[in-house]
Order: structure tokens, then C-alpha cells, then sequence
């Protein structure tokens, strides 16, 4: 393989730490397999298979790379067979640390367990375990601390405790607790949270407070700088005496200075500043510059510094002396985490039990002695030759003190091999510390610490992704906004020679504003609509084929979808391609709590723990177990003020139908109760499964395997908690909510596999590392998320903790200055995490790229993007914190290229002097009507899915008569028209017809076997059976329009997948027979009915029958069934209406004359096309004049 040199410095590399910086597809993982193989093929280099250690972020990961290092090896011992020291290579292969972290640390802890005082026998715990086992031991020191009567401990129980239970004080412990144990030193950590709140008396010189007025100077400044161009652009517009009122109210902070400045100061100029009223100005017309630009431009400025002065004028004094109230909350709680820390180790020391977290830091603890290296890790250093680190953006403190440890020290002679990309960083929730790799990258290309090797070039996608992506980035990330520069070195090279194809990259705006449709709905139903112009329009997409390097058209396996997160209404996405016949599959890495099943199965559960809730009662009642509308539950809540349940029980007391209803589910949540307080909780769960039947119908709704696997595996869960020692419902119920709150969902049951042809769906996150011919990136106009900016208490890592000012007195809650803080540096690092996720979803595409999203008035939010700032390149840094959603981000940057000016002219939108680009992108805005076409197509998919489906159920009810005589034995009662019984309720024509038809269909079989002369047409000559071949021409009939000419068409429906290749292939045989069809006098009558609207097509009926038309020798008496079918096409030819059946029966060659073929075909098929009359007639209140067969056979039409 021919390498770059860049690639070849990073596989020569040695004598000092190295990073290298691999961009998405440049062939990192073939460069690291390369430089290890060489390196152990080498008998002059030190190091040996035993001597290195290699670090992956997965254990896939770590065995693919062990596999391909293998396959090097074993490569060269086929060149030289006698190579031993490349066989004992390979064979120490097989012993080589490449593997995670956690499996090292686990090495480590193995091999020196004594050290830690651990019982050897130790076991990784299961999640629901530990979940159990905090609880019992939380409740404990709880159970403690009141018995101790503290009175600084009933003030934090005061602040953090309601009158439903000690919930959010256990959370707050539990939550300390897990951040602590996420850094290298918990208990330093908790030392610092306390020593946070020692603060100086003086608020001008509280480091603390006078960096949050830096903070908020750095706000006022932004404003300032605004309202400065606002009031310079005022003046040379004319509007003197509005300048003057804007420049004099900034004036108090023309004269303070950033760097000395002091509290006092920032609180005395904020106070001082006064916006005059702004003189009225009258609009000249709908362009007016004062009224469309100046103001407002103005008004957004004079909010943000109004909102800046206000937290700027709060008394210094005030803030110190709110923080000082909590410091003893904070001491009582840190003690508190503490108590809980030990009893808690010791819990788990007890059962031999370690959690992943416990592997990083006992590995932590035998390899360190304070801050010095261990003797066990300076073994660790003397073994190691070679430290490679994979994927190292994703590092976290921990594991980086690690890595340090078993590592040499001296960077510019040491052996840590790292390779990462910075901007492929979007791990921060696992506690992945980006900073560790931009301080090396800085320092390693700034001074000879170590060295910095950039790969850049791209081998994976075509130049116009590649080149689409820079275009973009280019304007965004920096190293204000996006904590990273992206210059010259982090920018994409094209590698890779790709066939010529027209492939930009695309903007997709969808316009949200609809009457019927969700924004979602619409978003979903335009990216179907990309997807099928993509593998079936008039011109697909081509991609290149890996096997064969040629163009080939686009499959539905080419494309996904990416979004953001798995919670972003995905089924939802599911079912709208599923509408629209588009093949799609979504891993199922979580979901099971929010499968419908499940929340109803937990609702229930929940309310035989306690039926005093609320939402699980209501949500039970909802249920198919119970069946109540919205209108008896709300019928029920009116009954009482009081709880659902005390309604509930109210109700019961009417005997009215609801009353009755009521008493019924009263009645069995009581005999649940009591089974429960006897049996274990797996046989309520089967309890409840058999008294509902909710296990059968989960079965039997959509995905229903599936369903029903995610009912087992509650009960095996159930079952598997029972068997761990532990009781009782209420603590699996905890169990359950713990593990959705810290987000440890389990897996759905899955349908349909990953090699299919299929749409994949995913989380940006999961496809990292993977790559896909047409990419999506689907939900941009979603806002970004700030649930974690939004708790009450945040803990951060420099901060310390943000407990708001608590008046327990009042109940009443005042943020602290300090959460202020917290909240703008997570809004920081929010923003810059979702700029890289915006990244790695944009470079998993290899030849397509597609962005969507989703605005409510598209022309005016382009309207508000065009006027984005822009200084140098880039967006301006404010219009890049403020961004909301990743379309504030990517569509003002695209607009301002130069291929954006069409669009704009052809929308009558500004143009602007546009950025120049490498790439040209495609703009588009799509509306609702733009999808008409489209749901025209789904419609002929849903008739082309009830054609199929029912010509498929062409065969008599069968029944087992011994079941039938058992039931039959069973009831003493005697049905008064016991031959109804033996007929089914609903049966089709086609089992009517073929009942009364035995005679002659034995007749026929008896015939066949003659030797009569017959030419079987081309169309009858394939893989298919006849069955197959009269559903092919049925739908045929049914979509083709006769109007147009038949070949192109049957084309397309082979393209949408309507047809698959054998069903076209009989199409395709069969198109001189159906243009003989449609130019008889019959077709050319048809013709005419559709271009008026008067025919109808694949028409489906149910129609009652008397059951003694089904059964004749039946003894009935005023019984009734239902029959179904279709009748294949009814039209009004101007005068009456005409029944027209296709039949494509081979006749001829069982009779000896046409005439007898005709009156086969009527002995076979009057009773059915009578019993369509007759149910068309009843049910249009119209009179059929005409009920005829066209025979493909004979190309005739046969009266009936």
C-alpha cells in the first residue's frame, strides 16, 4: 500500500510522545495496524507482542485491531515459513494488551488485588445490583443521621425534602457522589466544594466574584460593541437625535478597564446606565431602513445589555452573603457523601462486588503512591515499549492519570503513541475531556514537547462532501465558539478519485406551517420524498459500487438518517417511510421503557404498589387491559377533588354502565393486591398476563413479536431480580426508574436485521466510525438541549456545586451567582460539543450529503440568517453562542457562499457579495404541497398493499374437527342454529365460489390430463405459479393507466419497488396481451370512464349473506355471515354501470372450442361475480347492467 507521508511519519515515528491528529477518513486505523505490524516484524526494534500496550475505546474495536495486526503477521510467515521470531511474535499475539481501558484497569487489579485488601473472587456487579444495593445502603445512612438529631443536617433535609418523601436529598447525595467518583481525586473534589464557600469579605477582592464580573463585563462589552454600530449606522442614516440617545446611555462604561476591574465598579456603572426614550419615527414604507434594520437591531442590542445590568447592579455584599448561607448546607452534604462513600465500598466489599467505576480507580490506586508512580506501575513502565491510545479525543482525567502513570514521563523521549481527532470529540456525558488533547496539539506544534503529526487527507468521501463540510466549518468552528480551530491543518483533503457526478451537497428547509401535519410529520414526509427521488425517480442517484468501482443505481441500504437523539419522535420517522413503502430499520440500543407495552405493563405494576398515583392509573385505564376512553376518565375525575383513585372508587358506587366498569377494575387491582402480598413478583407478572390477555394482545399488535419479547423480558428481569436474594414490587419499581434515570436503557426486541435493504435510522453517535454512501442529517431546526444548564443543583468540576438560596421559611429559592457561572460555562461547552456531533454527522457521508431541517416561515427566518454578522470568515462569535438549533449555525454560513445567490433571486430574497466556495450546494425549500405527488404515490402504495394482500388469501377456512367436537362436548347448551357453527363468519368470494365448485374443480383435474393442442402464451411461461401470475396482472390492471403508454410505466413500478424483477419480468411478457385489452371495445369503454372519474379499481367489499347461501344443506334459521372481496374494477360507461372481472385461467386448452372455454369460465365464476353484484347493488343503491370477464386466455370478454 502506497502511503502518504504524513501517514508514513506517524508509522515511523519514534523516541518521543506522538499525537496524531486523523481527520475522519484518513486512514487511521490502517496507519496504527501498519506501524505496529512493522514494528514486530522488525527484529532490531525493541518492541515485542508482550511489550506494548494498545487502548481501544470498544472491545469491537480492540479485537478488529488484534485481528488485523494478526493477519500482517501471519502474512509474513506465509513469505518466510522459517521466520521464527516472526512465529513467536505471532504466538505472543494472542497475549498482547490490546484492549479497553477498563479491561486493563482489570488486569491490573487482578494481578495485584492483594494490595487493596479485594477478595480475589470479585465480580463486575449488574447495574440492577448496585442500583439495589445504594438504595439499602442510602437508606441506612439516612436512617443515621436523623437518629443523630443535627440540626445542620435537619437544615439540609429542610432545603432538599418535601412532604412526598426524602427523593430529591437521596438524589442530591447519589448524584455528588457519582460525579465525585468521575475525577481522578473524589475526596480532593469534595475538599474543594467546601473550601469554594470560605469567601473574602470583600466582594472586590473574592476572586470568585470578581471573575463572574469579568464574565458579565465580557456580556456588556458584546452589547456595547452593538449598540455602538447601531448608533454610528443611526447617524449616518440621519437619525441624530436616536444616536445621541443610544451612544449617551454607554457612556458610563467608556472608562473601565477589563483586567483591573472590581466589583464595585461594574456595580456602580451598571446602575448608572439610562436609556432615554427613543424618538418615534414614522415608516416610509415596507423597505424602510429605520424600521427593518436600525431598530431592530437596536432593541436586540438594549436587551442583552439590559439583561447583562441586571445581574451587574446586584450589591456585591448580597452575592457573598447568600453564598455564605449555604456553605453549612454544602459541609453537612459533603459529609453526608462521605458517610455514604464508605458504607457503600464497604457494601460492595462485602458481596465482592466492583462497578466499572471501581475499575479505574482501585487500578488507580495500585498505581499510584500520592503523586509518584507506584513500584507496580514502574514495572508496568520498565514492561511497556509502546503505548498507543486510540481515539483519544474521548480520554477522560482518570484515565489520562493512568495512561501517565504506566507510560514514560519525559514527552520528548517517551513512548505514548496517541491518535485522535479532536473535532470527532462528542463524548462530554461519559466525561470525555477534550482539553487534554487540544493542550497537547498546542504545545506539541508550538515547542518540541512532543510530536504532532496531522492527517488530513480523506480517502473516504467524494471532493464535493469533503469540500461542502470545509465550506462550512470554515465559518463556524474556532477556538472561541467551537474550543478548536479549524485551519488549514484540521481542513478535509480529498484522497480518493472518484468517478465524475453531479453530487452537491444540499440544503433541505421544510416549511413547518401546516393545518394538519406536525412539523415532524412534514420533515419526515420530505426526506421520503428525497429518498424515493433518490433510488426510484426519473434519474436515481448513482453511487459507486465498493466490489466493482462502478457507478450502479442508489439502494435504499445506501442511505441514513442520522439525528441527534433516539428520544426526536424516531418512530414516528419509522412509520412515515413505512407509509410511503420505504424499507426502514432502526437499531433498538434502547427504547424498552418508552415501548408502549412496557409503560402499560409498569403503569399497572405501579398502581398494585400503590393505586394512590395518579398518571400510572390513568394510564392503566387507558390501556387495552381496561379500555376506558378519554371521555369516562374524565366522567371520573369529576366525581372528586381527591385523588384519581378516590374518583375511581366514588364511581364505583353508580350502578350506571361506567359504574359498573369502575367496580370491575376496583375488584381485580384488589385481587392483584392480594395475590401479590402471596406470590412472588414473576407470577404476578403472569398474573396479570393471564386475567388480561394483554400478552396476546401485545402479539397481535404491529411488531407483535417483537412486543410480546419485550413482555418476556420484564418478566425475566423480575425473575432475575427475584433470584439475586431481593423482594418486593416497590423496590423493583425503583429499580426500573433509576435505571431510565441514569439512563441505562435496555434493548427493544428487534425485527428486522442489518444486512436488509433498508433506510437505516441511527443517533449521530452510534455511526461514528461508520460511513454511508447518502447521508441525511435529519431535525436541525430541533433546539439544542439544555436539560442539564436547567437542574437545580449542577455540579461542576471548577465551580464546585450550585445550591440556590434556600428560605425554608417561604419555600422560596434565589440562585446563587455561582450556578449563574455553572450555567454559562456548560452553555459553552454545550455549544462546542454539538459543533463537533454537527461534524461527525456531516462526515459520515461518502457520496451524498442532505442537511434538513424544519422552520415555521422559511422566507422569513432566510430573511433573518442573511443578516447574520460575519467578521473575516467566520459567523461572528456572538451569532454562534446564540444559536438555538444546528440550522442558526449552518444556514447563515451557507447562504453567504456564493452559489446561494440563485436562490435568493429566485425566492426575491437579497444578494448579498457571497463568500466564495469550493463546492456548490443545492438550496431548497419545501412545502407541503410539494409532497402531493408523493402521497398520490403512497396512496397507490396502500391499494397495491391491499391487492396483494388479499388476492394472497386465496383458500378455504380450515378447522381441526377434534377441537370442534371437544368444544362441542363441552356445552351442555344446544345453539339453536347449530349448522352455523360449522361455517365460518367471514369467508371471501373466492372460498364460496371454490365450496360450491368441488364438482367441477375435480372435473377439470380430470380433464387436464388429455392431450389437446395448446400454445401457452410467453406471459405464463416464468418462475411464477398462476396464482402469482393473476396477482401480477390484477395489480397491473389495477395501477396501469391506459392513457399513457404501458412500457415506461411498467419501468416505474419496477424502479419504486411496486414490482419486483420476476413480477416485471411477467409484466413485461404479458404488455401485448394488456394493449390488446385496453384497444377492444371494453378497454377503449374503460378508458373513457377514467379520464371522466367514473371507474373504480381494485374495489373491497364485506357484505352479509344469508349463512344458508354459504351452506346449503345447513339447518339455519335467521343466521347471517359475512363475506369479503374485491371486485377488480366497476365502471359507468355513459349509460349503465359495468362489473368487469380479469381472468387469466388457461381454458382453452381443456375444452375444444372458444365456446366452451366461455362457458367454463361462466360455470366457474357466476356464483362469485353474482354474489359482487348483488353486493355492489346493495351497497351503492345502483343496478349493475353489465357483469362481464375479460379472459386473457381467449382476449375476449365473456357475459355472465
Amino acid at each position: 500500500m502506497k502511503w502518504t507521508n504524513d501517514q508514513q511519519a506517524a508509522i515511523d515515528a519514534r523516541n518521543s510522545h506522538v499525537l496524531v491528529s486523523a481527520a475522519a477518513g484518513s486512514g487511521k486505523t490502517a496507519v496504527l495496524v501498519e506501524r505496529l505490524a512493522s514494528r514486530l516484524l522488525d527484529e532490531n526494534d525493541d518492541l515485542t507482542a508482550d511489550r506494548m500496550l494498545v487502548v481501544t475505546f470498544t472491545n469491537a474495536a480492540a479485537a478488529e485491531m488484534k485481528r488485523r495486526i494478526a493477519k500482517a503477521l501471519d502474512g509474513a510467515l506465509r513469505d518466510d515459513p522459517d521466520n521464527d521470531y516472526v512465529r513467536r511474535q505471532r504466538q505472543m499475539l494472542n497475549r498482547a494488551l490490546i484492549t479497553t481501558i477498563h479491561s486493563f484497569c482489570l488486569e491490573v487489579i487482578r494481578e495485584n488485588y492483594y494490595l487493596l485488601d479485594l477478595d480475589p473472587a470479585f465480580k463486575i456487579a449488574e447495574e440492577r445490583d448496585l442500583v439495589l444495593l445504594q438504595d439499602d445502603v442510602l437508606e441506612d445512612v439516612l436512617e443515621e443521621e436523623y437518629g443523630k438529631q443535627d440540626s445542620g443536617f435537619f437544615a439540609l433535609v429542610d432545603a432538599y425534602t418535601s412532604d412526598r418523601g426524602d427523593n430529591e436529598l437521596e438524589e442530591l447525595i447519589l448524584g455528588l457522589y457519582h460525579y465525585a467518583r468521575t475525577l481522578p481525586d473524589p475526596e480532593a473534589y469534595l475538599d474543594e466544594l467546601v473550601s469554594l464557600y470560605q469567601m473574602d469579605s470583600d466582594p472586590d477582592e473574592e476572586p470568585l466574584l470578581i471573575e463572574f464580573g469579568r464574565v458579565l463585563f465580557t456580556d456588556i462589552e458584546r452589547a456595547l460593541r452593538q449598540l455602538r454600530r447601531v448608533g454610528i449606522e443611526l447617524r449616518l442614516a440621519g437619525y441624530e437625535a436616536q444616536a445621541e440617545n443610544v451612544l449617551a446611555a454607554i457612556a458610563p462604561f467608556e472608562r473601565i478597564e477589563a483586567e483591573t476591574l472590581k466589583w464595585s465598579e461594574l456595580e456602580t456603572a451598571a446602575r448608572a446606565v439610562k436609556f432615554g426614550t427613543m424618538k418615534s419615527v414614522k415608516r416610509v414604507d415596507e423597505h424602510d431602513i429605520y424600521h427593518n434594520v436600525l431598530k431592530p437591531a437596536y432593541d436586540q442590542a438594549k436587551k442583552k445589555l439590559t439583561d447583562a445590568l441586571t445581574e451587574a447592579s446586584v450589591s456585591g455584599a448580597d452575592h457573598l452573603e447568600a453564598l455564605a448561607a449555604q456553605r453549612p448546607l454544602v459541609e453537612t452534604l459533603v459529609g453526608t457523601v462521605r458517610t455514604f462513600a464508605v458504607a457503600y465500598e464497604q457494601a460492595k466489599r462485602d458481596r465482592a462486588f466492583v462497578d466499572f467505576s471501581d475499575l479505574e480507580h482501585y487500578a488507580l490506586a495500585i498505581l499510584r503512591e500520592g503523586d509518584a508512580p507506584s513500584s507496580v506501575a514502574s514495572l508496568y513502565k520498565q514492561r511497556f515499549v509502546e503505548v498507543l491510545i486510540d481515539e483519544y479525543q474521548d480520554t477522560n482525567e482518570i484515565q489520562e492519570t493512568i495512561i501517565g502513570l504506566v507510560s514514560q514521563e519525559d514527552e520528548q523521549v517517551g513512548n505514548l503513541f496517541m491518535v485522535g481527532d479532536i473535532k470527532q470529540s462528542i463524548y462530554r456525558f461519559r466525561h470525555a475531556e477534550p482539553g487534554l488533547f487540544i493542550d497537547k496539539a498546542t504545545r506539541f506544534k508550538r515547542t518540541e514537547a512532543g510530536q504532532r503529526i496531522d492527517l488530513s487527507q480523506n480517502f473516504r468521501s467524494r471532493a464535493e462532501v469533503l469540500h461542502g463540510i470545509n465550506d462550512l466549518f470554515i465559518q463556524l468552528m474556532d477556538e472561541e465558539v467551537g474550543e478548536i480551530a479549524y485551519d488549514k491543518a484540521a481542513r478535509l483533503v480529498p484522497g480518493r478519485d472518484y468517478e465524475p457526478l453531479e453530487a452537491s451537497p444540499e440544503l433541505v428547509l421544510v416549511n413547518g406551517q401546516s393545518h394538519e401535519l406536525s412539523k415532524q410529520e412534514l420533515e419526515g414526509r420530505a426526506i421520503a420524498t428525497r429518498i424515493l427521488e433518490l433510488v426510484s425517480g426519473d434519474e436515481p442517484f448513482k453511487v459507486t459500487d465498493e466490489e466493482t468501482g462502478l457507478l450502479r443505481s442508489c439502494e435504499y441500504r445506501d442511505i441514513v438518517i442520522l439525528v441527534r437523539s433516539k428520544k426526536e419522535r424516531v418512530e414516528q420517522l419509522m412509520d412515515i417511510l413505512t407509509q410511503y413503502n420505504i424499507p426502514a430499520y432502526t437499531d433498538s440500543d434502547g427504547g424498552y421503557f418508552q415501548a408502549t407495552e412496557i409503560r402499560m405493563m409498569l403503569s399497572v405494576l405501579k398502581l398494585i404498589d400503590n393505586p394512590l398515583q395518579d398518571i400510572p392509573l390513568a394510564g392503566a385505564l387507558r390501556s387495552p387491559m381496561f379500555g376506558f376512553t378519554d371521555e369516562e376518565l374524565a366522567k371520573i375525575r369529576l366525581e372528586s377533588e381527591e385523588s384519581f383513585y378516590d374518583a375511581l372508587k366514588m364511581k364505583a358506587d353508580d350502578e350506571d354502565e361506567l359504574g359498573l366498569k369502575c367496580g370491575e377494575v376496583l375488584d381485580r387491582l384488589s385481587m392483584w393486591r392480594t395475590f401479590a402480598r402471596n406470590h412472588s413478583l414473576s407470577e404476578l407478572i403472569q398474573q396479570v398476563f393471564n386475567d388480561t390477555g394483554f400478552y396476546d394482545f401485545a402479539g397481535g399488535l404491529p411488531g407483535g413479536k417483537g412486543r410480546q419479547e419485550n413482555l418476556k423480558a420484564l418478566y425475566d428481569r423480575a425473575l432475575s431480580y427475584e433470584r439475586s436474594g431481593y423482594r418486593g414490587l416497590y423496590r423493583f419499581l425503583r429499580v426500573m426508574d433509576r435505571l431510565q434515570d441514569n439512563g441505562e436503557d435496555l434493548s427493544e426486541a428487534r425485527s428486522l436485521g442489518e444486512e436488509e435493504n433498508v433506510v437505516r435510522i441511527m443517533t449521530v453517535h452510534k455511526s461514528k466510525g461508520l460511513e454511508f454512501p447518502v447521508t441525511i442529517v435529519a431535525q436541525l431546526g430541533k433546539q439544542f438541549n439544555k436539560r442539564d444548564q436547567m437542574q437545580r443543583v449542577i455540579f461542576h468540576k471548577r465551580y464546585g456545586i450550585s445550591l440556590d438560596a434556600i428560605d425554608v421559611i417561604t419555600r422560596t429559592r434565589t440562585e446563587t451567582f455561582v450556578k449563574e457561572m455553572i450555567r454559562r460555562d456548560l452553555d459553552k461547552t454545550m455549544k462546542a460539543e454539538e459543533m463537533r456531533v454537527l461534524y461527525v454527522a456531516l462526515t459520515r457521508a461518502k457520496e451524498k450529503l442532505i442537511l434538513v431541517g424544519t422552520v415555521a416561515d422559511p422566507m422569513k427566518q432566510v430573511h433573518d440568517w442573511l443578516h447574520v454578522e460575519s467578521h473575516g470568515e467566520a459567523l461572528s462569535a456572538e451569532a454562534r453562542r446564540d444559536a438555538k438549533t444546528y440550522l442558526d449555525w449552518v444556514a447563515p454560513a451557507l447562504l453567504k457562499l456564493e452559489g446561494a445567490a440563485p436562490f435568493l433571486e429566485r425566492n426575491g430574497l437579497p444578494v448579498f457579495r457571497g463568500m466564495p466556495e469550493a463546492t456548490r450546494w443545492t438550496y431548497r425549500i419545501i412545502a407541503e404541497d410539494d409532497l402531493a405527488e408523493v402521497a398520490a404515490l403512497q396512496e397507490m402504495m396502500a391499494q397495491l398493499h391491499h391487492v396483494k394482500q388479499f388476492e394472497a388469501i386465496d383458500f378455504p377456512v380450515k378447522r381441526e374437527q377434534e377441537v370442534t367436537e371437544a368444544v362441542r362436548r363441552a356445552f351442555a347448551y344446544t345453539y339453536p342454529a347449530q349448522a352455523a357453527t360449522e361455517t365460518a363468519a367471514k369467508q371471501t368470494v373466492t372460498e364460496l365460489k371454490r365450496a360450491m365448485q368441488l364438482e367441477t374443480a375435480a372435473f377439470e383435474e380430470t380433464f387436464r390430463a388429455t392431450d389437446t393442442p395448446y400454445r401457452e402464451p410467453k406471459w405464463k411461461q416464468t418462475d411464477q405459479t398462476g396464482a402469482e401470475r393473476g396477482t401480477t396482472l390484477h395489480l397491473l390492471f389495477q395501477l396501469l393507466d391506459p392513457r399513457q403508454p404501458i412500457a415506461p410505466q411498467i419501468d416505474r413500478l419496477e424502479n419504486h419497488q411496486m414490482l419486483n424483477p420476476v413480477e416485471a419480468k411477467t409484466a413485461r411478457l404479458a404488455m401485448a396481451d394488456i394493449e390488446t385489452f385496453f384497444d377492444a371495445p371494453i378497454g377503449r369503454a374503460l378508458t373513457e370512464a377514467l379520464a371522466r372519474n367514473q371507474a373504480w379499481r381494485e374495489l373491497p367489499f364485506t357484505y352479509a349473506v344469508p349463512a344458508e347461501r354459504v351452506n346449503p344443506d345447513g339447518a339455519f334459521t335467521d343466521e347471517r355471515v359475512l363475506i369479503q372481496g374485491i371486485i377488480d374494477c366497476l365502471f359507468f360507461d355513459g349509460e349503465t354501470y359495468v362489473l368487469l372481472d380479469y381472468k387469466s385461467d388457461s381454458v382453452l386448452y381443456l375444452t375444444d372450442s372458444d365456446e366452451a372455454a366461455r362457458q367454463m369460465l361462466r360455470e366457474r365464476y357466476t356464483v362469485q361475480l353474482s354474489l359482487y353484484r348483488e353486493a355492489i347493488e346493495s351497497i351503492w343503491g345502483i343496478t349493475v347492467g353489465q357483469t362481464v370477464i375479460y379472459s386473457l386466455d381467449l382476449q375476449d370478454v365473456v357475459s355472465i
